[in-house]
């Protein structure tokens, strides 16, 4: 995201020109088949828990080599710190906020919204998903009728099962998705693993040797307190982290033995951050920044670390760039593809130089809100907080966040210390403000533009779904 040049889309966002890779990426794709579609999306977790960022000590070879065969991003930002606001986004290329009932876990996304299964299919691919796809919620009153991320492949089960896994066998049925694809035609897949999502296996950091890893050499983030309950949750966790690595080891040997590895765009990353404290649910660094490693052997430079900020929104109009098939101009998001193919490290696109993320709810009771806006650049993020909300630190038990923070995320990467009230950083706050109102503007973000009829009224419904025990829904 940033300042474009171009035409407009209806949303108000300009679209790059960047005329010189992109018209390369155009003239190469023509003279090529067009790629397979390979989504592999986890569930909870931060983008330092991916050992290739270089602060966990536990290793996950897998993703490491899609990142070191491909491209491994570094500011890569899901729309919301929620599952089903967070994949919403990346079926529409919409800001959550822009999806009405969609910006919520446990309601519902409007049949209204193109996603991009459906899209994938009608340019002629054979379209699937495994495991957690969009959700939790609930089918919407008219329109849809599946899961938006597709046809579902869940049949075929794991041959041994262990405490807090899904007893879902990926891979195999990845392969079951693919045997049942008509002949001659391109794929796209979601494998939506749910690890390394909660509740773990109690016993899960006992098993960490078979991958190598010591429990004591499991991290903690700094804004956490080391207790030996936090590490070891935090062990638990990881042998679920590791545990889905392998899965995706397994499926990239499924389009090895098959030959299809190399014509594949192959995207993996998380839906949002680790399940802790001022991650999941949070719009800091650790709730929306998200491991992403991108790979495609034959149409992508290997070995290449890229800098450009990009978010869950420009997913769909990059997959639908790289199949060739047009983005609904009512999508948000800008194809990355030409930040893909262009062969570069560092920053490759100048615009590429903030997002923007947010929440409205996730499982808590009025009085309480978690709904906040975010903004990020290479150095600062900007936070503003529209209802009262616990602070979360250590030692700061009964606090209630301000209104607005401000965290230099260079000097203080754990963001402890607001400075929104230094007046050395009034300037940029003021910018930063400015900057994030007009593109939450142009979206027409309702914390904006006022129209808060529809947020309000799907906020009661998923707290009374939430006092009911969430009935009516579909298993998603």
């Amino acid at each position: 995201m940033g300042t474009m040049n171009g035409t407009t889309n209806k949303a108000g966002i300009s679209r790059r020109t960047f005329t010189g890779s992109l018209l390369a990426a155009r003239t190469a794709r023509a003279a090529a088949r067009r790629p397979n579609v390979l989504l592999f999306l986890t569930d909870d977790e931060s983008w330092l828990e991916r050992s290739i960022y270089g602060w966990s000590k536990a290793p996950t070879p897998h993703f490491d080599r899609v990142a070191k065969e491909g491209v491994l991003f570094t500011h890569a930002y899901t729309s919301a710190p929620s599952c089903a606001p967070s994949r919403a986004s990346l079926l529409t290329g919409r800001n959550f906020w822009e999806l009405e009932q969609g910006a919520f876990i446990q309601a519902w996304l409007p049949a209204k919204f193109p996603v991009l299964p459906d899209l994938m299919e009608a340019g002629g691919y054979h379209a699937g998903f495994t495991g957690k796809g969009w959700g939790p919620g609930v089918l919407p009153p008219s329109g849809r009728k599946r899961n938006p991320a597709g046809n579902a492949y869940n049949r075929i089960k794991r041959s041994e099962r262990e405490p807090g896994v899904s007893p879902i066998d990926y891979a195999a049925n990845f392969e079951d998705f693919l045997e049942q694809r008509p002949q001659g035609k391109p794929f796209w897949f979601w494998a939506g693993p749910t690890e390394p999502h909660g509740p773990y296996g109690e016993d899960n950091y006992r098993k960490l040797a078979r991958y190598g890893i010591a429990p004591e050499s499991v991290k903690v983030p700094g804004f956490l307190a080391g207790t030996p309950k936090t590490r070891r949750e935090r062990e638990n966790f990881t042998y679920e982290l590791r545990h889905a690595d392998e899965d995706l080891g397994r499926i990239l040997k499924v389009l090895e033995r098959r030959g299809e590895l190399a014509d594949t765009l192959v995207v993996v990353t998380s839906d949002n951050g680790t399940a802790i404290p001022r991650s999941k649910t949070n719009v800091y660094d650790w709730g929306v920044r998200e491991p992403m490693a991108v790979m495609w052997p034959s149409g992508v430079k290997s070995g290449r670390v890229v800098e450009d900020f990009v978010n869950f929104v420009d997913f769909a109009p990059t997959m639908l760039d790289a199949a060739g098939l047009p983005a609904p101009a009512s999508m948000s998001g800008q194809s990355f593809l030409d930040v893909l193919v262009s062969g570069k490290g560092g920053r490759v696109d100048a615009s590429r130089g903030w997002t923007a993320a947010g929440l409205e709810w996730h499982g808590e009771f009025d009085p309480v809100s978690f709904a906040g806006r975010m903004i990020r650049d290479e150095r600062y993020q900007y936070v503003v907080n529209y209802g009262k909300r616990p602070v979360e630190l250590p030692g700061e038990n009964g606090k209630e966040r301000p209104r607005e923070e401000l965290y230099d995320c260079r000097g203080d990467p754990w963001q402890l210390k607001n400075l929104a009230g230094s007046a050395q950083q009034a300037a940029i706050l003021q910018k930063l403000r400015g900057r994030l109102e007009d593109y939450q503007r142009r979206t027409r973000d309702p914390r904006v533009t006022g129209e808060m009829r529809i947020f309000e009224r799907t906020r009661q419904y998923v707290q009374e779904r939430k006092r009911k025990g969430y009935p009516g829904g579909n298993g998603m």
